[in-house]
């Protein structure tokens, strides 16, 4: 397939496209500012996520879109960081609009599983506080799919509470809207774990219109 990776040089974005070209995808990689090392099949372009016509001309002609998007939380107050989430999204909804492609995959956030039976993990007394703004943004982002304001074949991926750098061992669960833990409490994935999670929900086109999480 031909796949537009928005995000594609953070944590998880990176993951995303080595992953997918590691299949034998054609990866358009998406940064704002970032030079990629080049690779067979890859594409890399400087663009922001937050300017709909841009967006519009670079998913035209492609398979799907997979968002990493992310603010860069660390470097923004939490209003800002959620009015720069909201931004990015309501453009990248306009855009494959627009540009007539159908299947979106997002990478949302933990905040919207359920913690416990009717309790989100945003939450829930263990989640930060300074977190509450963009991850509120995030759910509604969520809900508005669910809702079915934007006639797309969305899929949206919630990551555990623990994601970062690690093996890639193909080894773990699937589950949809409950947070999952392993045996000990853990809440946990690796980067490469993650995204082989997402690849194979665009290769075998499940998960349509559904929220899903993966986990050890």
């Amino acid at each position: 397939m031909s796949i537009v990776v928005f995000g594609a040089s953070g944590n998880i974005g990176s993951s995303i496209r080595k992953e997918a070209l590691s299949r034998g995808h054609r990866v358009t990689a998406v940064t704002k500012n970032t030079k990629l090392d080049p690779a067979e099949n890859l594409t890399p372009l400087n663009a922001d996520i937050a300017n709909a016509e841009d967006v519009a001309k670079i998913v035209a002609g492609h398979d799907a879109v997979i968002s990493a998007y992310s603010p860069g939380l660390r470097n923004y107050p939490a209003e800002d960081a959620a009015a720069l989430i909201e931004k990015a999204h309501q453009s990248l909804f306009a855009a494959v609009k627009q540009a007539g492609v159908k299947r979106l995959i997002i990478v949302g956030g933990v905040g919207s599983l359920e913690a416990s039976p009717g309790v989100d993990v945003v939450d829930s007394d263990f989640y930060p506080a300074g977190h509450r703004a963009h991850t509120l943004r995030n759910r509604e982002i969520l809900r508005s799919l669910k809702r079915g304001e934007h006639d797309l074949d969305w899929t949206y991926v919630s990551p555990p509470l623990e994601i970062k750098a690690g093996d890639r061992t193909g080894q773990f669960r699937l589950g949809q809207d409950q947070l999952l833990r392993d045996q000990n409490g853990d809440s946990r994935i690796s980067e490469a774990d993650f995204a082989i999670a997402i690849l194979d929900a665009l290769d075998q086109g499940t998960f349509k219109r559904q929220r899903f999480t993966a986990a050890y």
